[in-house]
């Protein structure tokens, strides 16, 4: 009988702590700031910045504590490769970049390292969507670990030739999306 009393005190005890924490919770946010008036207001909601930053070729683009990454050149190759593609693109360009890890880690695993494909998000000089093409390159991107660097190319695609755009997206280690805009012409 006194184990059941104590359970059922402990029930009574939880109910009550419960209920005081619900009403303080939908009291809302403290007031912060307080004019001459007397009036006051509470904070405004924060949204996670996105930072947004346009690049050409050896410029670099850094986020701090995270990564750079720059766009060394872009070149344009005769090759075509009949064999792994339906594609019969305007012009097919090797892009060489380079990135380095100043201490970025993947937040859903940490055992992820940095990697950059430079061939997600491309556009073409008509503002046609390129495409990854299946050629050559002798300097693939690898996951990089803290303070190394890669050095990588993209064998990419577009059906009209001349300046093309790619639009880079990452999520830093904070889950803060980061993206940047490099656009190079061969």
């Amino acid at each position: 009988m006194k184990k059941g009393i104590k359970i059922l005190i402990g029930l009574v005890v939880f109910a009550i702590a419960f209920a005081a924490l619900w009403i303080i919770g939908s009291m809302g946010p403290p007031a912060t700031n307080t004019s001459d008036s007397g009036q006051t207001s509470t904070p405004a909601a924060t949204e996670t910045p996105v930072t947004a930053t346009e690049f050409g070729i050896g410029e670099t683009w850094t986020v701090d504590g995270q990564w750079t990454l720059t766009v060394d050149s872009i070149e344009e190759t005769q090759e075509r490769n009949e064999t792994y593609t339906d594609h019969e693109p305007g012009a097919v360009y090797i892009v060489s970049y380079t990135y380095e890890n100043l201490g970025y880690t993947d937040p859903l695993n940490p055992n992820v390292s940095l990697f950059f494909g430079m061939d997600d998000s491309i556009v073409d000089s008509a503002g046609v969507m390129g495409y990854s093409y299946p050629g050559d390159v002798s300097q693939y991107a690898q996951e990089t670990p803290i303070g190394a660097t890669c050095h990588a190319q993209a064998c990419i695609g577009v059906d009209d030739p001349g300046t093309v755009t790619l639009n880079v997206l990452k999520y830093d280690t904070t889950e803060t999306a980061q993206n940047a805009t490099f656009v190079i012409t061969p």
